[in-house]
């Protein structure tokens, strides 16, 4: 795709996601970014196939919804960790739209963590760190502010994660299929409870807030 089709979709996603005061420099960052996804998606198969264009940018719309929950809920801020960040969705589209996130990528795999470093250094990007190896293995347990994922497993397998890495009453957002209630611990009393839950426009899935802690 052409670089103009790229600054198209990326100021659409942004328009459409409720972001259309996004700064220029935001629009050509992101637009950036989707080149490079373009550019080596046909190496190392970072997007599923399909219709590439509208794919980006539901994958855009997807990661801003999931950035408008957190807000929501108080919670677009601090130390951010992105679970199996793979092509950096949502992580580095929240980077660009909120420069001031201090983010942590996730990703075990080799070829997307070499994509990921390569991006965070193409786009100039500064308080962000890719770490090469599972969440899992992470030293710095209890110190994320929020904690998010997009088809990083199961919630009967991620929120135990997100729980180690989150400080008290930090939250773990997520977008999920109408089925999401389905992938639910079955441990009644899990430190994780739900917040909130949101349907994202188009039948495009179901943005989950979830908070560490009792409820208030």
């Amino acid at each position: 795709m052409t670089d103009k089709e790229m600054g198209k979709i990326a100021e659409d996603a942004l328009r459409r996601a409720g972001f259309g005061d996004e700064t220029p420099e935001a629009i050509r960052q992101l637009s950036l970014y989707l080149q490079e996804v373009d550019f080596w998606n046909a190496k190392m198969h970072l997007v599923g196939k399909g219709r590439f264009g509208t794919s980006l940018e539901l994958l855009v719309l997807d990661s801003l919804a999931m950035l408008t929950a957190a807000g929501e809920s108080g919670l677009a801020a601090g130390r951010v960790a992105d679970i199996g960040s793979g092509a950096g969705f949502p992580g580095l589209v929240w980077k660009i739209v909120r420069p001031r996130l201090d983010l942590t990528l996730f990703e075990r795999r080799l070829k997307p963590q070499l994509f990921l470093e390569r991006g965070v250094l193409r786009l100039g990007l500064k308080g962000i760190t890719v770490f090469g190896g599972d969440a899992s293995n992470s030293k710095e347990a209890g110190a994320f502010d929020l904690v998010t994922s997009k088809a990083a497993g199961r919630l009967a397998d991620i929120l135990p994660l997100a729980e180690r890495l989150l400080v008290p009453r930090g939250a773990y957002v997520t977008v999920k299929s109408r089925a999401w209630k389905s992938e639910l611990p079955q441990r009644p009393q899990s430190p994780m409870h739900l917040e909130s839950v949101a349907e994202l426009p188009e039948g495009r899935g179901t943005a989950l807030v979830f908070r560490k802690g009792s409820p208030v």
